[in-house]
């Protein structure tokens, strides 16, 4: 039994052959992927939109839903983790759309506020610290936050490149400026 690269479950049985049984008409192949795949694409969801947990579990449950829509049609030259996530991707950039078009400001509005600065001497505890790790992500600019998060999944950059429809060079400076704008933000609990 081998060890999954994408997500450390254990396997016999490699993706190509569960969609193939899923095709094949084998319910238990898909909860196999289901299970497989679950936790980083409810994890990606989660850090795309802290906070918001009920757009979450709707997004992440599109995403499912799209996947069998789409199985037959998905092409093996692709890591299945990139092609799940881009169409999770691809449903929340369609939601961030919406919120921009209804005059909403996307992400912003449910983010954790930072936490106050402790009094002088005060210890940071790992909380505290997780807290304002997660703001600063939170205010990356959607791009960036989801460069920085794919790679968090170590998912390998031509595959973000791939995943948000530019080339390398820009999935390099995305994460350049994501990095840069954490190292500013998180100065203060150095």
């Amino acid at each position: 039994m081998n060890e999954h690269p994408t997500t450390g479950v254990a396997s016999a049985v490699d993706d190509a052959d569960l969609i193939q049984g899923y095709l094949a008409g084998d319910e238990q192949a898909f909860n196999s992927l289901y299970q497989r795949y679950r936790k980083p694409v409810y994890s990606y969801l989660c850090r795309m939109f802290p906070g918001r947990h009920a757009l979450v579990d709707d997004l992440y449950q599109q995403t499912w839903l799209k996947v069998i829509d789409r199985l037959a049609g998905y092409r093996h030259q692709d890591r299945f983790i990139s092609w799940i996530l881009r169409i999770s991707h691809n449903l929340a950039i369609d939601h961030c759309r919406q919120e921009s078009h209804a005059g909403a400001q996307a992400l912003e509005d449910d983010a954790v506020p930072a936490p106050a600065a402790g009094a002088p001497g005060a210890e940071l505890g790992r909380d505290e610290l997780a807290a304002a790790i997660g703001e600063a992500v939170a205010q990356l600019p959607v791009e960036q936050r989801e460069v920085f998060l794919l790679r968090q999944e170590e998912i390998p950059f031509k595959d973000i490149a791939r995943l948000q429809g530019v080339g390398i060079n820009t999935v390099l400076g995305r994460m350049h400026y994501a990095v840069r704008h954490l190292q500013e933000r998180l100065r203060e609990w150095r």
